[in-house]
């Protein structure tokens, strides 16, 4: 099947663990570029012994990072994913398809599912959970956010067939980790838009979180990792509402 020019890009730090099979899970794609946002493993020495085309930038955000990051493709088409996310061989076969087939569309959605301690989450308003990925250069750009970042499409629209695979959570320091980072960005970005902080937002916003992953969303059909879930999303929220606060009385 002839291939047309299909660019593939990982934004990565520090995944010397994930950087090898995020790679082999593209070879589908012409070109795998990996943009390193300044780590101290060997990440880049690995990309570069898998073939990958290695450059390093400035981390300011998500969003506009992975922007800098699609500067370096040269296909009609690109494709973005996470270090710790994995093509499975039915979604390569069907982005290969899209793209030969010249479709009418510009962009297609994939079916994310994610690993949560090492169990797949199918419930819990994780899945399904379908993300634009695949987009024809120009058309697409991801929105300049902090975090939670998401592709910007100028134009028409579908989903693929097959699976991308998200080993996000392989333990709760992991999580813990994350959960800092993410939380810190959510604060700053929720600041920087003028969002002042109030103490229901302590209580009101976790609560609702909990009971609309477990409850509403059926994380109970996800066993204890669904409830440890909905639990742990719930602390997300609270601590992001907590440094929101410390942000405005820093202002004072």
């Amino acid at each position: 099947m002839k291939r047309s020019g299909l660019s593939a890009v990982i934004m990565a730090r520090d995944e010397a663990k994930n950087i090898e099979a995020a790679i082999e899970s593209l070879r589908f794609a012409d070109q795998i570029v990996v943009a390193d946002t300044g780590s101290d493993d060997n990440t880049i020495e690995l990309a570069r012994n898998a073939g990958a085309e290695v450059h390093s930038i400035n981390f300011d955000g998500f969003g506009s990072s992975k922007n800098r990051a699609l500067e370096f493709c040269n296909g009609d088409w690109i494709f973005f994913l996470d270090a710790d996310e994995r093509v499975s061989p039915e979604l390569a076969e069907s982005i290969v398809k899209s793209i030969v087939d010249n479709s009418e569309f510009d962009g297609y959605a994939v079916n994310r599912l994610s690993y949560f301690l090492g169990r797949p989450v199918r419930h819990s308003g994780w899945h399904p959970d379908y993300v634009l990925r695949l987009f024809k250069k120009g058309r697409g750009q991801f929105s300049n956010r902090l975090v939670h970042e998401g592709v910007e499409l100028n134009g028409a629209a579908s989903k693929l067939e097959g699976l991308l695979y998200h080993y996000s959570y392989e333990n709760l320091d992991q999580y813990i980790e994350k959960l800092n980072i993410y939380s810190r960005l959510n604060a700053e970005e929720m600041y920087k838009n003028g969002r002042k902080w109030h103490f229901r937002d302590l209580i009101v916003h976790p609560a609702a979180t909990f009971v609309k992953m477990y409850i509403l969303k059926a994380g109970f059909l996800d066993g204890v990792n669904g409830f440890l879930l909905a639990i742990l999303s719930s602390y997300h929220v609270f601590v992001k509402y907590a440094k929101l606060r410390q942000l405005n009385y820093q202002a004072k």
